[in-house]
């Protein structure tokens, strides 16, 4: 199953066709904070990866650029994430989006596989990454929720926090390719990468999200939602 997505790179008009979604996790570069990351989600009882980057396929019909969600479980949260988008099997090719990675926090508890099906919204604004490669590590990743009065800033950091892409993608490994010694077939492949951490140390189950990557010289991929989730009837 495909999903053909209509994109803006450039001020013009762009279709990507996504073939899968590849979710990341456990992707920081320091391997001392990964690790006590871990451990803090064993103590809630999450269970550990079995390995460190851990990769969820998902299919490609999970991707979408709607604004208007709606989650048929209450417990969902977000977290912003670069997302690479691949129109070849070349990482200088590849295309630049932010992404929200939204998880069933209960779910996740059972299965992390499980927690991850649920919409990967992304920004219809798109960049080469080839014309960010030499900046990547400088580019910003935030994130904001909603409260009573305004809305609050969730996440913040830079890219830096995270493995560069060319060292990511010769961490994993999926049937059929990255990291198993044998050609990835990445065309068609919507790439999360991996998030920061939240400021206030709490998953935010609100009904707004918003996020964005930006460069050092102020260019933005921009992207918010308003989301519908039902109610704990508990």
């Amino acid at each position: 199953m495909t999903n053909k997505l209509t994109l803006e790179l450039d001020g013009s008009r762009l279709e990507f066709v996504a073939q899968r979604v590849l979710v990341v996790g456990y992707t920081g570069r320091d391997a001392a904070q990964v690790q006590a990351h871990i451990a803090e989600l064993e103590s809630q009882g999450i269970a550990p990866p079995e390995r460190v980057p851990s990769l969820y396929a998902l299919e490609a019909s999970w991707v979408t650029t709607d604004a208007e969600l709606h989650f048929p479980v209450p417990y969902v949260s977000g977290e912003v994430e670069p997302a690479l988008l691949f129109r070849s099997d070349r990482l200088d090719d590849a295309l630049v989006s932010v992404i929200v990675d939204f998880t069933d926090r209960e779910e996740e508890r059972r299965s992390i596989a499980r927690s991850k099906l649920l919409p990967k919204p992304l920004s219809r604004r798109v960049w080469r990454y080839s014309d960010v490669a030499a900046v990547w590590d400088r580019i910003a990743l935030r994130s904001w929720t909603d409260t009573r009065s305004d809305r609050e800033l969730y996440q913040s950091g830079t890219l830096a926090q995270l493995l560069a892409p060319p060292d990511l993608l010769a961490r994993l490994d999926y049937p059929g390719g990255l990291g198993s010694g044998t050609p990835a077939a990445l065309e068609g492949t919507v790439l999360l990468m991996g998030t920061v951490p939240l400021r206030a140390r709490e998953f935010a189950f609100t009904d707004y999200f918003a996020c964005e990557l930006e460069t050092p010289d102020g260019r933005k991929l921009s992207y918010e939602c308003r989301v519908e989730r039902e109610k704990d009837d508990r």
